[in-house]
């Protein structure tokens, strides 16, 4: 296949490097439409009190209030009246406060985009784009559409929102494939370097609009709750109308009673048939029921899907931000001389570094720590005390690592001055800084990139605070510790420097050679805290659990084994390998899947519509734009509050205030608590108007006055 070249791609969408005209730009603005998603409509106040009706029971108590007016028994009719108001007014106030707080997580910006038009930059709303537009992106920049990136400098976007992958993807530049690494994609971050890219696809057409598009032809599963009030409204509403007609036409054959004493017969049995107060015990419950799940961190958005959290015997949840920490973090480094293990966990810089059961003093890997720590864009943040990293989270652990090592950010700043930058590029897989060491009065070049690569550009090894001449041996010890590491599900990366000369040139050709090789770090996104036991206690309490995410298996399935989810009876699969299985193969392996890697997010679906299948209620736990259409499709989906994307909050029954995997299983807790108060009531309630009815029954067969009216039951 002949290579393109950045000028012919261009062509193919009519503009060149430096960007379209103005009136180009808006001919085609006005021609295609601006470049947002189509917005279904939206949650009114008048439509979450409507939807307070949509329930069997209050229709059939409807009914009868209407027919009760209608007869003149205006008394019946108002206090029946108030019932269905007082239930619909509890369930609204319930549902209206949950859309407010999910109002108020939302993020209220638009974001701009900053595009080249006749050559000139110009910052633009991100809906004015059009295909064609030349975008300038820099770290911190929102991508405003599906577009091919044509010029770049180590840059590198976090797309976990879209795809689940815990780790910001490198970019590089392929004009004749439609590789994954040569495209950016609507609403992801970037998170280092820069570079320029050519819109291709807006809107609708964007594959965030593609996944819109799925949501919004999914249809909202109901939850057990609803189905089980639709069948009892079916019945008691079948069972009023077989009691009605045959007391009516007894009545009438009997010649007992007049048309306006039948009507009242009609309209007792069919109060007495209604379970009145049942909706509003209902009502109540759930409502106290989502009070006390908001408490433990569970926002309720459906108040039925209080009870849906009881009836749960699935959960299908994320691995990224929802099972771990979506904090990349340093846990072993290997020198010359031994392995060395990291405590702590997340961005917190709190920890300490073993050699087996020896405690080693940070003295001894400053080195180390100095490579990682200059050699870096990151930046480390303390808000309140939550730690944060602005940049790479890759290079946010190197950051960590060098503060868990006493590194001082202003000390290490006033002692080595930044000199010049070779950043990453996806073709050598090294970055390269150059510091003045003011204590030292020398040039250092600080060097880190992948391991297998490093040591080829290493003459040199330091052991024991020397350096000696790096042998072959030393380079299978070397590979054998970065493969050991893999195989742990860490990312592993090398670390070299050298003394610099000042008549040395900054490239690549004069920098990155005859280096000396320091160590190697490996690094993982940690589960979070509580999660192992919040795992037993679901396999205690017969929930089964899956993982499906968009990492590799080997990183899916550590974690898994970390946390007590997987064994050697459980499966786990590709996405690739569920594409190619068919409907009736994966239904019969569903039960037994624990992990689904590298999965899309059509796949989700399908997961979950083969649960269900299965008869599990299932519940979806997510946060990325990709886990939308699972999360309604599920019979109760779950949003993150703190990491979930606007799209995810929408979609879903609850929302998960503070991501933690754990608190979905003391909301499971509450909501079975919620289930058996629900069905206890029911029963009492059914057994009462058992009682009624029969009353009613016998009194109208033997000629009595009617026992009770109306108002009374």
């Amino acid at each position: 296949m002949t290579e393109k070249t950045s000028d012919e791609f261009l062509e193919q969408f009519s503009t060149s490097r430096n960007g379209l005209s103005q009136t180009e730009a808006e001919r085609r603005l006005k021609y295609y439409g601006p470049n947002e998603l189509r917005k279904e409509k939206k949650i009114t106040a008048l439509s979450i009190f409507l939807s307070q009706f949509k329930n069997a029971l209050i229709i059939l108590l409807l009914f009868a209030s209407i027919l009760s007016l209608f007869l003149g028994e205006k008394l019946e009719s108002f206090a029946m009246f108030f019932i269905i108001f007082l239930t619909a007014t509890l369930g609204f106030m319930q549902e209206y406060r949950a859309e407010k707080a999910i109002e108020a997580l939302k993020k209220a910006t638009a974001p701009l985009a900053v595009v080249y038009r006749n050559g000139i930059l110009k910052k633009i709303h991100s809906r004015e784009v059009v295909v064609g537009d030349i975008i300038y992106l820099e770290s911190g920049d929102v991508v405003c559409a599906d577009c091919k990136v044509i010029e770049l400098s180590n840059l590198q976007i976090d797309e976990s929102s879209l795809t689940g992958e815990s780790v910001p993807n490198k970019k590089i530049i392929d004009f004749s494939s439609q590789k994954k690494e040569s495209l950016a994609f609507m609403n992801t971050i970037v998170t280092a370097g820069k570079g320029r890219a050519v819109v291709t696809a807006i809107g609708m057409n964007t594959k965030m609009g593609e996944i819109a598009e799925v949501i919004q032809k999914t249809e909202e599963t109901k939850t057990p709750l609803q189905i089980k009030f639709e069948e009892m409204g079916r019945q008691i509403g079948i069972m009023a109308i077989i009691l009605i007609s045959s007391i009516s036409l007894l009545s009438y054959i009997r010649g007992t009673s007049s048309f306006e004493e039948i009507i009242l017969f009609a309209l007792t049995l069919t109060v007495a048939t209604v379970p009145a107060s049942l909706p509003v015990v209902v009502t109540v419950g759930l409502s106290m029921g989502a009070k006390q799940l908001s408490k433990k961190n569970m926002l309720i958005k459906k108040l039925t899907a209080a009870e849906s959290l009881g009836s749960t015997t699935f959960i299908c949840s994320d691995k990224t931000g929802t099972l771990t920490k979506n904090q990349m973090t340093i846990t072993d480094i290997y020198t010359a001389e031994k392995i060395i293990n990291v405590s702590g966990r997340g961005y917190e810089p709190k920890g300490d570094f073993f050699s087996g059961d020896e405690k080693l003093k940070p003295e001894e890997l400053e080195l180390l720590l100095r490579i990682g720590y200059l050699c870096n864009n990151a930046k480390l943040t303390n808000e309140k005390g939550k730690y944060s990293i602005i940049g790479d989270p890759t290079e946010g652990s190197l950051v960590v690592l060098g503060e868990k090592g006493g590194i001082a950010d202003k000390k290490i700043r006033e002692d080595f001055e930044y000199i010049e930058e070779l950043p990453f590029d996806s073709d050598r897989k090294t970055m390269s800084v150059i510091f003045q060491n003011k204590l030292e009065n020398k040039k250092e070049a600080y060097v880190k990139g992948a391991p297998d690569l490093l040591i080829n550009l290493c003459d040199r090894i330091r052991e024991g605070g020397k350096l000696r001449k790096i042998t072959e041996k030393d380079k299978e010890r070397i590979l054998k510790a970065n493969d050991d590491f893999a195989k742990k599900a860490l990312r592993v990366l090398g670390l070299a420097y050298k003394e610099v000369d000042d008549s040395e040139e900054y490239t690549i050709e004069k920098i990155e050679k005859n280096l000396i090789f320091v160590g190697l770090v490996g690094m993982i996104d940690p589960p979070r805290d509580g999660v192992k036991k919040s795992i037993e206690q679901c396999r205690t309490a017969g929930i089964n659990l899956m993982i499906i995410t968009g990492d590799f298996p080997t990183t899916a399935k550590t974690i898994a084994e970390q946390i007590g989810l997987f064994s050697k009876e459980d499966l786990m699969i590709t996405g690739e390998e569920l594409e190619k299985m068919s409907d009736e193969e994966f239904e019969s392996k569903i039960e037994k899947i624990r992990i689904v890697a590298r999965s899309q997010a059509i796949q989700k679906m399908r997961i979950v519509e083969a649960l269900q299948k299965k008869g599990h209620i299932v519940a979806m736990t997510g946060d990325g734009v990709n886990d939308a259409p699972a999360l309604k499709k599920a019979d109760i989906g779950v949003a993150m509050g703190i990491t979930g994307t606007e799209v995810s909050k929408e979609v879903s029954k609850a929302i998960l205030v503070d991501d933690n995997f754990s608190t979905i299983v003391n909301a499971v807790k509450e909501g079975r608590n919620i289930y058996d108060k629900m069905i206890k009531s029911a029963r009492y309630l059914l057994s009462c108007n058992a009682g009624e009815i029969m009353s009613m029954l016998i009194a109208i067969l033997l000629n009595f006055p009617l026992p009770l009216i109306p108002l009374q039951i």
